[in-house]
């Protein structure tokens, strides 16, 4: 008998989100350390569900393959690639975060701004083309005022993201204060926000290559083209999509031809999305019940 012992760490592991930090150095500077200490540790139940890794802004991520633009010739080498759920849980991720310490009333603003750029385009450069999000968060002395008070922030916000050509909703502020956790849980729900935007384009990427298949010659492709979007959708903790593409993955292997040649990895590959599907089931009825409670609490509040 199988334990779950035997199974690989990415199948039996919680999908969580990947998320990179750029530009922190905790040996050499405390603040940075404490910054990546309320990140990294005490990651509660209550607090989003993301893995965060600390990399140099010009760490040589995995290069994009070429997209295929059409699949006449194209002839699938198996149904599911030996690591590629690993290499969405650990090595790509949804979003690389740059740290910055640039405060508004910077004298040499130009200069310093320059240099945060110059920091973001390296990073996207090191990226090779990937859709992953790309943050700016500013390490800065003071805690900002309240929105509409501070014409000169509002002003050099506009030119940093313009020059770092970056949306307003990627650009965020780290005041040294007293109340780190504070700042940091909205930070991460920001970040959490983006890789979701992530995840959902590439499942997206993936569903329009439907159009482009037929069943007699890429079978394989219909059962690995919706374990993807699964996936993908389980990076977001939508479980009940992901059990609906697992499900549809499940029907189209029993769907394909076995022969002596292949009758091993189809059902090593059926195990493996079984196991998907029944861990979304549980996961799915675990959300309903919470859901149930928390309106069963409603209700017992209002009486």
């Amino acid at each position: 008998m199988v334990s779950v012992g035997d199974l690989p760490e990415e199948l039996i592991a919680r999908p969580q989100a990947l998320v990179v930090l750029t530009g922190i150095d905790i040996v050499h500077n405390a603040e940075h350390l404490r910054i990546w200490d309320a990140f990294s540790n005490n990651r509660r139940p209550d607090r989003v569900p993301i893995q965060f890794k600390m990399l140099p802004g010009d760490h040589d991520y995995l290069k994009l393959k070429q997209k295929k633009t059409a699949y006449d010739w194209v002839i699938p080498k198996g149904i599911l690639k030996t690591n590629w759920m690993r290499k969405h849980l650990h090595d790509v991720p949804a979003v690389v975060v740059v740290f910055f310490e640039l405060d508004w009333d910077e004298q040499l603003w130009n200069e310093r701004k320059q240099a945060c750029a110059t920091f973001v385009e390296v990073v996207r450069t090191a990226l090779h083309g990937r859709q992953t999000r790309a943050a700016v968060v500013l390490i800065q002395k003071n805690a900002p005022l309240p929105p509409g008070e501070d014409v000169v922030a509002a002003d050099r916000a506009t030119q940093l993201c313009n020059a770092c050509e970056l949306s307003a909703k990627a650009l965020f502020v780290l005041p040294n204060s007293d109340h780190l956790l504070g700042y940091v849980i909205r930070l991460e729900n920001a970040f959490y926000e983006l890789a979701q935007a992530y995840y959902h384009h590439e499942s997206r990427v993936v569903k329009a290559h439907r159009d482009h298949l037929n069943k007699t010659t890429h079978a394989l492709l219909f059962v690995r083209h919706q374990f993807k979007v699964a996936f993908y959708n389980e990076l977001k903790q939508d479980s009940h999509t992901a059990l609906k593409h697992y499900r549809q993955a499940y029907l189209h292997l029993h769907e394909l031809r076995i022969t002596d040649y292949n009758l091993l990895e189809i059902k090593t590959n059926s195990c493996i999305v079984n196991f998907k599907v029944r861990r979304n089931i549980y996961l799915s009825w675990l959300g309903l019940l919470f859901t149930v409670f928390l309106i069963a609490s409603s209700l017992v509040t209002l009486k």
